[in-house]
């Protein structure tokens, strides 16, 4: 496909950025719906260290479901608008989002990575949502 192909698909699919930044923000939701409902369930008290974070696989499945529906949101908004900055405020926030993955049995570090790579990635696709509107 060649960059004129996408500049004339481009039009009608806002819901794209929308969708890839839902997928990147999964891991948001994860560290935070998680650890609450493990600390409002007495029942698991004594496993709840254990599974305050969740299997680490979990975090490598979210990037990678959301990694691929980004790129294509990307590479599409850049066609249109030629803007690259939301390419790297997106990688930042994948980064950011695998070092939280790798950070995984450091209590406090995976949550604020996480949190923080899928926060940087929903900004990312909204200004690359915005900027195929200006």
């Amino acid at each position: 496909m060649s960059s004129k192909d996408f500049k004339q698909d481009v039009e009608g699919e806002p819901l794209l950025d929308g969708a890839a930044a839902a997928l990147s923000s999964l891991c948001l939701l994860h560290c935070l719906l998680l650890p609450l409902g493990l600390v409002l369930a007495p029942a698991v008290n004594g496993v709840a260290d254990g599974l305050m974070h969740g299997p680490v696989w979990v975090h490598w499945l979210l990037l990678a479901a959301a990694a691929p529906v980004s790129v294509y949101a990307l590479r599409r908004g850049y066609f249109a608008h030629g803007d690259a900055m939301p390419w790297k405020i997106a990688l930042g926030g994948f980064l950011l989002m695998a070092l939280g993955a790798l950070a995984h049995d450091y209590s406090l570090l995976e949550p604020a990575l996480t949190v923080g790579g899928g926060l940087v990635v929903a900004f990312a696709h909204w200004r690359n949502w915005s900027a195929r509107k200006a």
